[in-house]
């Protein structure tokens, strides 16, 4: 009874609030005091941006009240205003969430998009929105106490926070860690990943393909001949179901990092494989169509090979998207009816009122969107 009380004049006092401050609402003023504070998004100040490389940084982010911590392993929706427009793309989480700093390590890709902004721009005192965290690249409960870590270039951040987390549980197992990269200059978090190559748990080795190694990395690229050749399955960490020894393989790295992994996991491993990919696999567009808008009215061509996200935006539209990757769901947009094919794995098939991620389908006949 006083829960409900409390509630109601809670409930009282909002209304009274906005009538007396409108047409603002009170949130708006008290975002005058700490640009952060947000009923309804997670809203974080920048507080250190930190020069990994010449073309990467790691932000280390306050959020505001409404931030839940993430699991290892995990990616958020970073939001920034770019020119006036909310602009976001998916960054996996560097720190571990027993950290006391939220961190996310960016590089910069090229294209001048969200990324290229983040490590040529973002300031400490910036404004940056987050999704909240999600991803399934994180450790089982309970945690393996045996562990193989394949990452490259980027996919170091997931690993890393993986790492971090794994370290602190008081685990006593083993992890091997191999980390390909072309050269030192373009290695991610360096620093970070010195401290935690000192913890004898910890078996780490950075493997370079483009710069001679220095004392304890190694040589190479990665290959079937490279994972078979190097001590991996050798060493017992791959070794087959009933030894006794079966252990976790994660492994995090552009398109072809993972397709050898993979095919590797498949001959020579017994325990469970868990990935994430940083790009989509193009398995083939669509034959292309004709697409109609429902609420907006008019149609338009879908090419083929082109997601309905690119059509649309080509049509004039702005749909609502984020990552581009078929990670964040963002672009989800109900069909009413129509072909499409799924531009990752290639499946063609009839879609009757479902929803689609329009940046992964492309349209193999008539296709009618509710945009």
């Amino acid at each position: 009874m006083q829960s409900q009380v409390a509630s109601s004049r809670h409930g009282l006092m909002r209304r009274l609030g906005r009538a007396l401050t409108t047409p603002f609402d009170p949130e708006d003023y008290l975002a005058l005091f700490d640009a952060r504070h947000s009923a309804r998004e997670i809203r974080a100040r920048v507080m250190r941006v930190r020069r990994e490389t010449d073309r990467a940084v790691t932000l280390e982010l306050a959020p505001n009240r409404l931030w839940k911590p993430h699991r290892a392993g995990q990616y958020v929706m970073l939001g920034v205003d770019i020119d006036g427009a909310r602009r976001q793309r998916c960054f996996s989480l560097s720190s571990a969430p027993h950290d006391p700093v939220l961190t996310v390590t960016v590089k910069a890709n090229g294209g001048g998009g969200v990324s290229d902004h983040l490590v040529h721009r973002c300031r400490a005192g910036d404004l940056l929105t987050l999704s909240p965290a999600a991803g399934d690249f994180v450790l089982p409960d309970p945690a393996p106490e045996r562990i193989l870590l394949l990452s490259a270039g980027s996919g170091v951040t997931p690993v890393h926070s993986i790492v971090k987390s794994w370290l602190s549980s008081g685990q006593t197992g083993r992890l091997v860690w191999r980390h390909f990269e072309r050269n030192y200059s373009s290695l991610l978090l360096g620093e970070s990943l010195r401290e935690l190559a000192l913890d004898g748990r910890l078996d780490f080795r950075l493997v370079l393909s483009a710069e001679a190694p220095r004392d304890g990395d190694l040589a190479g690229r990665l290959d079937e001949h490279w994972l078979t050749g190097n001590g991996l399955t050798e060493s017992g960490l791959t070794e087959r179901a009933g030894s006794g020894r079966q252990q976790a393989v994660f492994a995090c790295g552009p398109q072809g990092f993972l397709d050898t992994v993979i095919d590797w996991h498949g001959r020579h491993g017994a325990g469970p494989l868990f990935h994430e990919r940083f790009q989509t696999t193009p398995a083939g567009g669509g034959e292309g169509g004709r697409m109609r808008f429902a609420h907006s009215g008019g149609e338009a061509p879908a090419e083929p090979g082109q997601s309905l996200l690119e059509a649309a935006e080509a049509a004039g539209l702005s749909p609502r998207h984020g990552c581009r990757m078929g990670i964040c769901h963002t672009c989800k947009c109900r069909v009413a009816r129509g072909r499409v094919r799924d531009l990752q794995n290639g499946e063609s098939r009839e879609v009757v009122d479902q929803e689609i991620r329009l940046c992964v389908h492309g349209a193999d006949g008539d296709v009618e969107l509710d945009l």
